[in-house]
């Protein structure tokens, strides 16, 4: 069984889900198509992290997400797209442009959504066209209002894409980083934004905050972008002006947002903020919500940097970059570090582990519990490549998952589309 996120946003009183709903320990909390009948209960499902089973789930999914693309393929003005997104969908169908309602503005490209969202092509192409929007978005010179719009909808679309199918987008992009340094900055942003957003649903923030936290993620290192691409395929320390670019980069990147025309204050305090240092020390209670997103970002970024590769130093597993970014001077994670390692567990989608057999593998999804995720076994006992990949189930015994391995000890290439398809 793979579990994945379920945001609290889906459960209502007296509408029953089509399929079944765990906590973070992969224990049963609520029963395919079994409605919740008091207010009580509503509210102690939604107060703790919740999970469905990626087989049973996907589908309502990709049909909640359906309200999304068929107004980005019908050219829906931008402003209704995101009223689609960030509404809650209820029983998952799709809402009609007439249920929304027409918002006005100008509408976007049926050719610049439509790669994306094309079912006819695999999911690899469609993750990798969108990334190139991305990457294309962040160094484009020349920006305005219209950049903005287009910003707007990247964002709208990836979120779209990575919450239909959320142990693929996430697997596709550990993989990227732990073995290409290309298009650094963008897939950097990117994969911060996914776990962001799937670790602020997990921990019930208001949708508000979850978008405001998704656009900073992105653009947090906008007026660095190029720097940060060279960055990571240069081997020597960065020089002295580079440094200084560095360090300004958070305040640089709020103000070219502000002259760009954002103005949402959330937005641009969490990019303002997110390498603030000093919101470690402040109780998470005590921060007001802008400070909050900014933690967040700032431990998410981290622990993507750490296990993402560059040419000055090798990937750290997942296993390691958690415990070097969300662990605390006493030694155990912080709240938000919690909620990190809960969300994706300790082996997320894209990484390497050991089994107990002897095996190598590569996670496909978070497992019933946080440490028995779903691998693909690739290399067998005797040390040598198998032919295909073979499913393990590491929550039985003998099969466990013992440890975390490092990609360079994985010299096996890695077929993405054949991997995928076991998911």
């Amino acid at each position: 069984m793979a579990l994945i996120s379920l945001s609290p946003r889906h459960l209502h009183l007296r509408a029953a889900l089509p399929f079944r709903v765990y906590d973070a320990n992969g224990m049963l909390m609520l029963a395919s198509g079994t409605a919740i009948e008091h207010e009580a209960q509503l509210q102690t499902l939604r107060s703790k992290a919740l999970f469905a089973d990626d087989s049973e789930a996907q589908g309502w999914l990709e049909r909640a997400n359906q309200t999304v693309q068929a107004l980005m393929l019908d050219d829906a003005p931008l402003q209704q797209i995101a009223v689609a997104r960030w509404r809650d969908t209820g029983s998952g169908a799709a809402l009609t442009r007439e249920s929304l309602g027409r918002a006005g503005g100008d509408s976007p490209s049926r050719q610049r959504c439509a790669s994306a969202l094309d079912t006819n092509i695999s999911l690899i192409e469609r993750w990798e066209s969108q990334m190139q929007q991305v990457t294309a978005l962040l160094r484009e010179g020349q920006r305005d209002s219209g950049w903005l719009e287009r910003l707007y909808l990247a964002v709208t679309i990836s979120n779209s894409l990575a919450e239909s199918h959320p142990n693929e987008v996430l697997f596709l992009m550990i993989q990227h980083a732990a073995h290409q340094t290309r298009h650094y900055s963008s897939h950097h942003a990117a994969l911060c934004a996914v776990i962001c957003t799937r670790v602020a649903t997990a921990l019930q923030w208001t949708d508000d905050e979850v978008q405001a936290l998704s656009l900073a993620s992105i653009t947090m290192n906008l007026s660095m972008t190029a720097l940060q691409d060279r960055l990571a395929t240069q081997k020597e320390p960065p020089t002295p002006e580079q440094r200084e670019q560095i360090q300004s980069h958070a305040l640089r990147s709020a103000s070219e947002l502000a002259a760009i025309g954002v103005r949402d204050p959330r937005w641009l305090k969490v990019v303002r903020l997110h390498h603030d240092r000093s919101l470690l020390e402040t109780p998470l209670a005590r921060l007001d919500s802008s400070s909050r997103l900014a933690r967040l970002l700032g431990v998410v970024d981290r622990f993507t940097a750490k296990v993402s590769r560059r040419a000055s130093r090798s990937p750290m597993s997942p296993l390691a970059a958690a415990r070097d970014a969300c662990v605390g001077p006493d030694g155990r994670p912080d709240e938000l570090g919690s909620a990190l390692l809960k969300t994706l567990g300790m082996y997320p989608p894209g990484s390497y582990v050991q089994l107990a057999t002897g095996e190598i593998g590569v996670v496909l999804a978070r497992g019933g519990k946080a440490n028995e995720p779903m691998v693909a076994a690739l290399v067998g006992t005797s040390g040598l490549p198998l032919a295909d990949p073979v499913l393990r189930d590491t929550s039985r015994t003998g099969r466990a998952v013992t440890g975390a391995v490092a990609v360079a000890d994985v010299r096996v290439r890695i077929h993405h589309e054949k991997l995928l398809e076991l998911i």
